[in-house]
């Protein structure tokens, strides 16, 4: 079978050929449809052999078509169709258009006239596109599969099945980049996000550290009214330790205030984020996004684990005192474990999302999984 000319070649031999000379061009070399546009626009006797051109491709297109449905069968064929992107480029097309709407608010955000959080629910909007074009990207990937396996048995449709697959190909790598395009966006917002949590936390633990260190004082004091002098004047003793007592109580109660509030969900959140811009590469400025989002994310894991381990408890979380050796390696171990569950249910979402197809996705997850796990380690041994 000769190589086809694809539609830029064609729309150049149509300028330089005569009406004649086209007319000797064999069918199967033309692309497979013959733009109605181009023919319009063509001189008298050239329109003419492109519109019988059009309407004897277009049959035997149609030949071939039977051909390979009772050879290769429907699902092969679908597959095939996919290759022409049409539904790749209207999804493309819906999300790229949103988020130029996007671009006014993203601005106002960077010159810092909104906050982190309005621009987070901002970037809600935009939900819907993502989703579609994952689920076309998904249905790409499913088509690649049908094609690789197709090729084992093309029953003498060996480079349509090929020229298919580099067009299904083709549009997964448009698709990943638009998705791209949007999660470097996503992961610039989420970045700010988890740095300005860790500041909050940063914060209130300064604050949570001076009052420990006041209530530490005070029950000093309560300790002193043991002494022998104590004993002396019982009366006053019992006075000046209720005063101090309430003191400690109202004390403690300001360092309950002062507890940050982080939700398991909002943590996963920020991990997807990081996760699915890891998956599908970014630009250099999506990689400086990164690398400061996982050391946020680092940090905020490990002041979660803390927290629920106080929750736990019931007691106020510290961070005054400096947690003892064998405390930071449970809550490393906590954390790790929060990434391996996290991991183990992004697997579990991407075999039901590609199917077949999952192979790649996964072991570039696995290979993500042991680099972050590896780098929070050393990440918490540093500090």
């Amino acid at each position: 079978m000769s190589q086809r000319l694809n539609l830029e070649e064609f729309t150049a031999m149509v300028r330089e050929l005569s009406a004649a000379e086209l007319a000797k061009l064999p069918l199967d070399i033309l692309p497979e449809t013959i733009p109605t546009q181009l023919i319009r626009n063509a001189p008298g006797p050239t329109r003419a052999v492109l519109e019988k051109m059009a309407f004897a491709a277009s049959q035997a297109e149609l030949r071939a078509v039977q051909r390979m449905d009772q050879t290769l069968g429907a699902t092969v064929l679908q597959a095939m169709d996919k290759a022409r992107g049409y539904e790749a480029e209207i999804a493309i097309s819906r999300l790229q258009h949103r988020m130029e709407d996007l671009k006014p608010t993203l601005n106002k955000w960077r010159a810092e006239k909104i906050s982190h959080h309005s621009m987070a629910q901002s970037m809600l909007t935009l939900r819907e596109e993502v989703r579609e074009l994952q689920a076309e990207r998904a249905r790409q990937a499913r088509a690649e599969v049908v094609l690789i396996q197709a090729l084992q048995n093309p029953g003498g449709f060996a480079e349509r099945i090929r020229q298919a697959l580099d067009g299904v190909r083709a549009v997964s790598n448009k698709v990943d980049r638009s998705l791209g395009d949007y999660l470097i966006l996503q992961l610039e917002v989420s970045s700010a996000d988890m740095a300005e949590k860790r500041t909050q936390i940063s914060e209130a633990d300064k604050v949570r550290a001076a009052l420990f260190e006041e209530l530490a004082h005070l029950e000093e004091q309560v300790k002193s009214l043991g002494s022998w002098i104590a004993r002396l004047m019982p009366w006053n003793s019992h006075k000046k330790e209720d005063f101090l007592r309430q003191q400690i109580s109202d004390l403690y109660q300001r360092v309950m205030n002062e507890e940050w509030v982080m939700a398991e969900s909002q943590l996963i959140r920020w991990l997807d984020v990081i996760v699915d811009a890891s998956l599908y590469g970014s630009s250099d400025e999506g990689q400086n996004h990164l690398r400061s989002a996982r050391l946020n994310l680092f940090f905020l894991l490990n002041a979660f684990c803390e927290q629920q381990e106080a929750a736990a408890k019931k007691i106020a979380r510290n961070p005054f005192v400096q947690a003892d050796p064998k405390q930071a390696i449970e809550y490393m171990l906590i954390s790790e474990r929060f990434i391996l569950d996290y991991f183990a249910k992004k697997r579990a979402e991407v075999i039901e999302w590609l199917g077949n197809a999952a192979d790649t996705r996964l072991k570039t997850l696995e290979g993500l999984e042991a680099n972050l796990v590896v780098e929070m380690k050393r990440n918490l041994r540093n500090r």
